[in-house]
């Protein structure tokens, strides 16, 4: 009786545990756009949006510009900070053009620009026209694209957009990635 007794609860644990999961969480806590080129883009406003708890904090941005920009380039940064110490995980130097046509090359990118599109406008190919709005609204991290091996982390994002060896404008994220204990389903 014993030995039904404990292999019953064994597996009704066991049934527990596996409901158990860790789930992993992702947001934005704040957002800089820093416009060096008002003449170009006169029309650059991003701001952050936080939920009541404070968790699932999303940003919007938008812009307008005074010419076709045919060639776009820049340096895009993912640094993980630890206390006011940031590393960077990876820096990518690019044509943004080029990148905007070949995104399914990269992970990262790839992971980035699907949401990105599929809260903006931004085109699929340069050129960026004038005169047009070009918006991002309540753009999230997808928390299913994050590898579930993730430590728990703080991040900020760095990207620097240029045209013609001048730099347009400056945008920085600031998030965090954490695992959090739930139910499965839920």
């Amino acid at each position: 009786m014993t030995g039904t007794f404990l292999f019953s609860a064994l597996v009704i644990g066991f049934g527990i545990l596996l409901e158990v999961e860790a789930k992993i969480n992702a947001y934005f806590t704040k957002v800089e756009c820093i416009n060096q080129w008002p003449e170009l883009m006169p029309n650059l406003s991003c701001y952050s949006n936080r939920s009541l708890n404070g968790e699932s904090g999303s940003f919007s941005a938008e812009f307008t510009l005074t010419e076709n920009i045919k060639e776009l380039s820049g340096i895009y940064i993912v640094g993980i900070q630890r206390g006011k110490v940031v590393t960077n995980y990876t820096a990518l130097e690019m044509n943004f053009c080029v990148a905007l046509e070949t995104v399914q090359n990269n992970h990262l990118l790839r992971m980035i620009a699907d949401e990105l599109r599929r809260v903006g406008n931004f085109p699929l190919q340069c050129p960026f026209k004038k005169k047009h709005r070009y918006y991002l609204k309540d753009y999230r991290i997808d928390p299913k694209l994050i590898p579930s091996y993730t430590p728990d982390l703080n991040f900020v994002t760095d990207c620097v957009i240029a045209t013609q060896k001048r730099t347009i404008f400056r945008f920085k994220t600031y998030g965090r990635i954490f695992k959090k204990s739930g139910k499965s389903g839920k």
